[in-house]
């Protein structure tokens, strides 16, 4: 009896274009990944938090001062926390609009040790609304 042996597969060749086809899929797509990932702000409201995070966050407190320009043109002010707890912020934006009437004050960047101070990326400022102030009124 004579023995039958299964066929072999024929097997894809891969060329060197589809390696370095393979290769920038991969590139694209942990590229991509760590861009998601950094997207991604943690939101507090401590200061203490912010201090101590390792990454860009979104801190969110209450007005502690007026703001000023410091001697490099910076806009500077106080954030105060739920806590109490105050923390210089430094802007390189100029002084947001109504910043005087804000109600809360969200600054997106990170804690700078040399500056002692929280460097603000961007700043969002949440004002009254209108709405509040008539229903206030009556």
């Amino acid at each position: 009896m004579a023995s039958v042996n299964p066929p072999i597969p024929q097997s894809f060749p891969i060329k060197p274009l589809h390696i370095a086809g393979i290769a920038i899929i991969l590139i694209a797509v942990l590229y991509g990944a760590f861009g998601f990932q950094n997207g991604f702000r943690s939101y507090t409201q401590s200061v203490d938090e912010a201090i101590n995070a390792t990454r860009s966050v979104q801190l969110a407190g209450f007005l502690g001062s007026t703001g000023e320009y410091d001697q490099v043109g910076r806009f500077t002010f106080m954030l105060q926390d739920e806590n109490g707890k105050l923390l210089k912020i430094i802007s390189n934006e100029p002084r947001p609009a109504n910043f005087e009437h804000a109600i809360s004050i969200v600054a997106i960047g990170r804690y700078d040790g040399t500056e002692q101070a929280f460097m603000a990326e961007k700043l969002l400022v949440k004002c009254p609304s209108k709405y509040q102030e008539l229903q206030q009124q009556s």
